[in-house]
């Protein structure tokens, strides 16, 4: 959020302020007490007022609100003398009197560039067979990844528009609160004959019917894949340009690299609902449920990119980890076999990024990063993932850039979204900022989440907050002491950006084996 007063603008998302076109970073105490005094700028605003909303409600002295109150007036160019910004009234508090411009915030950034903004939410399965409802699963994922390919089109990932399904949002909240444009939704019902879905979209803010049409089917996967080419031509027709680009895209042919049995996308399914959950049990099903559907559905480019994602969380993230099994070389082959089922899979290209990136050939990933960016932009998953790259690689900048955009794309996120700004604060030396974007999003059973919690209040001197971090680290990764560098160095980390976090978590109270790979602080 930017608010332009005097010749100053504040901007709270970088925790900094431009006056007279010099701009600087502020700390998070002083940036909270500037906003809270410019959003209540109506009143005076009371000591006690402050206190709760700077410093979490504890006691503070004159001497500190005092501090704190001239460090805000240095900030902004103003002084206790001239007052002409933040007035002191004295006996009761301090008021923010400078003539502010708060530009008017757009619900959702795509609404800001005219674009149009889709929410495509979960299909729902008819009738009583409750194993057919992995089939509504795959037709929102896909319509959603389909869809988004389009650049007139935004999509709101699956997960949000999951979690929106779940609170009962109404589509003119969701309008109002996203940004959405159009929602659209349907129903899908199954035997061994035949397929029959329906599809409804519907403008968001005025509640008219844009289109609706019923696709019927033969029972098998190829009619599925069908009636998601169908769905992709109706909305992009009726909602997108008739010329140019999307027109193009329109005509293209139905996209190689199909699943072939329903098994497979059972499975794929699955591994989109561990993708959301993080659930280990639900890990291992898929995956190895994969790797014996794709002996025979050896065509499946999303069967393969997933098998590989999952292959690549046994490996970068320990998840179901199996003894002398080499599960990075078992990815990079699975993303390969993606990649030469549908080149033109974004998402393929994304794990086959991954698998490069982890592989440690930095050129490939960057190759790699670029063409799945280049297909699909529009992909959270895809922007999320890439951008968690560079931001090991101490890219911070470019991190930022697409984790914001994911973040735009998924306002429903894993809290590992946010570690791209963590770091790029971390690395000012705004310890405060850095630890209030990690616990934005809190993943209390994610290690990593812990791992930042420790370093971070270690840094701040939060010693008893640092120390359940470190109990729980230890509960989840005993060995974590032991091979800290070695898992660092699985990153493709820095040896400055990684001794940061070392010599943080030492001053929290682990005990970090040295070693060559990376330099002791």
């Amino acid at each position: 959020m930017k608010f332009t007063f005097n010749d100053c603008e504040l901007d709270t998302g970088l925790f900094q302020i431009s006056r007279g076109g010099v701009r600087q970073s502020l700390t998070p105490q002083t940036l909270q007490l500037l906003e809270y005094l410019i959003r209540n700028r109506d009143r005076v605003v009371l000591k006690d007022d402050l206190a709760g909303a700077v410093w979490d409600g504890r006691f503070i002295t004159d001497a500190t609100l005092s501090t704190a109150i001239k460090e805000a007036r240095q900030a902004v160019g103003d002084n206790g003398r001239d007052q002409h910004t933040i007035r002191t009234i004295h006996g009761k508090g301090f008021r923010f009197v400078a003539p502010v411009a708060e530009p008017a915030r757009a619900a959702h950034p795509a609404a800001r560039s005219g674009q149009t903004v889709l929410a495509v939410l979960p299909f729902r399965c008819l009738g009583s067979d409750a194993d057919n409802a992995f089939v509504g699963e795959c037709l929102t994922e896909d319509t959603i990844a389909s869809l988004s390919r389009f650049r007139e089109f935004t999509l709101l990932s699956h997960r949000t528009t999951e979690q929106l399904a779940t609170d009962g949002i109404s589509n003119a909240e969701m309008s109002q609160a996203h940004g959405v444009s159009h929602v659209i939704e349907g129903s899908v019902r199954r035997s061994a004959e035949h397929l029959r879905v329906t599809v409804q979209v519907t403008e968001a803010a005025s509640g008219h019917l844009a289109a609706t049409e019923q696709f019927d089917r033969g029972g098998g996967t190829g009619g599925l894949f069908d009636i998601l080419e169908d769905i992709a031509r109706l909305i992009a027709g009726r909602l997108g340009s008739r010329h140019g680009e999307m027109a193009e895209q329109i005509a293209q042919a139905a996209p190689a690299g199909r699943s072939q049995s329903w098994d497979t996308l059972r499975l794929i399914s699955r591994f989109y609902e561990y993708y959301r959950c993080y659930d280990p049990a639900i890990h291992a099903e898929a995956r190895d449920g994969l790797c014996q559907a794709l002996e025979s559905d050896t065509e499946s480019a999303e069967g393969w990119a997933a098998y590989a994602m999952l292959l690549l969380e046994e490996y970068r993230y320990h998840i179901n980890p199996r003894p002398d099994t080499d599960a990075l070389a078992l990815c990079a082959a699975a993303a390969r076999r993606a990649v030469a089922c549908d080149s033109l899979n974004a998402f393929a290209q994304m794990t086959l990024a991954l698998a490069i990136f982890y592989q440690k050939d930095i050129a490939g990933f960057r190759d790699a990063a670029g063409r799945a960016l280049a297909l699909n932009a529009g992909h959270c998953d895809v922007l999320a993932e890439i951008g968690s790259c560079y931001l090991f690689l101490g890219e911070y900048d470019r991190a930022v850039e697409l984790l914001d955009r994911a973040i735009d794309l998924s306002p429903v996120h894993p809290g590992w979204y946010h570690y791209a700004r963590c770091w790029l604060y971390a690395s000012q030396g705004f310890f405060e900022a850095a630890l209030v974007e990690v616990e934005r999003v809190p993943m209390p059973e994610f290690f990593w989440y812990q791992a930042h919690l420790a370093w971070l209040h270690a840094e701040l001197d939060n010693m008893q907050a640092a120390a359940r971090a470190v109990a729980q680290m230890r509960q989840m990764f005993p060995e974590f002491e032991q091979v800290a560098l070695q898992e660092l160095e699985l990153t493709n980390i820095s040896a400055e950006h990684g001794a940061a976090a070392i010599n943080g978590w030492r001053k929290a109270g682990l005990n970090i084996a040295t070693g060559p790979s990376l330099t002791p602080p």
